[in-house]
């Protein structure tokens, strides 16, 4: 309340300086009345610059935290990224060794089946 009754305190007296004394009640209370207008318009312009600071603001460390977010997210993923490198080089490292097992595998049944008939033959 009281930050409303300032500005059409200061109003009035502006306009008291401006416009002659009244002389009737009617014209006191036209210049009361402009006075609160003119009060009021002020302290919603006040508002309205406070509300777009605060906005402003507001938009400015929304973007300050999505750009730290960003960062730290890229941090993450580039070391996820490393790490399912690591495992996709250990997992195509244990295919080859696999396939290597599977052919000595082969290789040394087919010794053993040779060695098996020549033994037979014999």
């Amino acid at each position: 309340m009281r930050s409303i009754l300032l500005p059409i305190a200061a109003w009035l007296g502006a306009l008291q300086a401006v416009i002659p004394r009244p002389t009737s009640l009617d014209q006191a209370a036209q210049l009361i009345g402009f006075a609160s207008v003119l009060g009021t318009l002020t302290v919603l312009v006040y508002r309205l610059g406070v509300w777009r600071q605060e906005m402003e603001n507001t938009r400015n460390n929304v973007g300050a935290e999505v750009k730290a977010h960003r960062e730290e997210s890229s941090t993450n993923f580039d070391r996820i990224e490393r790490r399912l490198e690591g495992i996709d080089h250990l997992v195509s490292t244990l295919v080859e060794q696999r396939a290597r097992t599977a052919r000595w595998q082969t290789r040394a049944e087919r010794r053993l089946d040779r060695l098996e008939r020549h033994v037979e033959v014999q």
